[in-house]
C-alpha cells in the first residue's frame, strides 16, 4: 500500500513525505514536481507549478494534476504527496484510495494562513489584493471538503515533526522497524 499525505498548502506534505519516505525505505513522489517535468518535457518550458497554474489556468491546472494521478496507478509501496487541489476532482480520489492509505495533514487556519501569507511570491491561489479573504475562502471550501472524503487526519499544528512520523507510519500500519 502506499502512503498518500494531503492537505491545504503549507501543511507540511512534501516535508513529512520525504521523511516518512526515508524512515520506511519507500520511494517518495511528489504530484507537483511530476506536474513541472511533465509540462516540460510536452510544452518545452521549464515552470514551476505556480506559474504552470498562471499559465493554464485552474482548469488546465485540474487536466494536468488527472494526467499525473492517472500516471500513478501501477505505483506501489510509495509515500505520495499531492498538490493542494488534487483531491477536489473525485477521479483522483477514487485512483489513489484503491492502493493508498489516504492521510489528510490538517493545519489550523490562522498558523497555516500565517505560513503561507509570508510567502514571496504569494501562492497562485491567493488573490494579492484581498490575501486574508482569499486564503480563508480556499481553507474553508477544502477543510469541510477533504475531511468529508473519510481519511486518517493527522493534526499537525502543535505536533512535532517526530511525532508527525510516527503517526503517519502507526496509521499506515508501518512503523519502519
Amino acid at each position: 500500500m502506499n502512503i498518500v499525505l494531503f492537505g491545504i498548502k503549507g501543511c507540511g506534505k512534501s516535508t513529512y513525505g520525504k521523511a516518512v519516505a526515508k524512515k520506511l525505505k519507500r520511494a517518495f513522489i511528489d504530484t507537483d514536481r511530476l506536474i513541472e517535468e511533465s509540462y516540460q518535457l510536452t510544452r518545452k518550458k521549464k515552470l514551476t507549478c505556480r506559474e504552470i497554474f498562471q499559465e493554464v489556468g485552474p482548469v488546465g491546472f485540474r487536466a494536468l494534476e488527472y494526467e499525473v494521478i492517472q500516471s500513478l496507478q501501477d505505483v506501489q509501496h510509495s509515500v505520495i504527496a499531492v498538490g493542494g487541489g488534487v483531491m477536489l476532482l473525485r477521479d483522483n480520489v477514487e485512483a489513489l484510495s484503491k492502493k493508498s492509505h489516504l492521510i489528510y495533514l490538517f493545519f489550523e487556519k490562522e498558523e497555516l494562513k500565517k505560513r503561507v501569507l509570508s510567502e514571496d511570491p504569494l501562492p497562485a491561489f491567493i488573490d494579492p489584493n484581498d490575501p486574508d479573504s482569499s486564503f480563508d475562502r480556499i481553507y474553508d471550501e477544502r477543510e469541510d471538503f477533504f475531511r468529508n472524503l473519510g481519511p486518517e487526519i493527522i493534526d499537525v499544528t502543535k505536533l512535532s515533526d517526530e511525532e508527525v512520523l510516527t503517526q503517519i507510519c502507526k496509521l499506515s500500519g508501518d512503523d519502519g522497524k
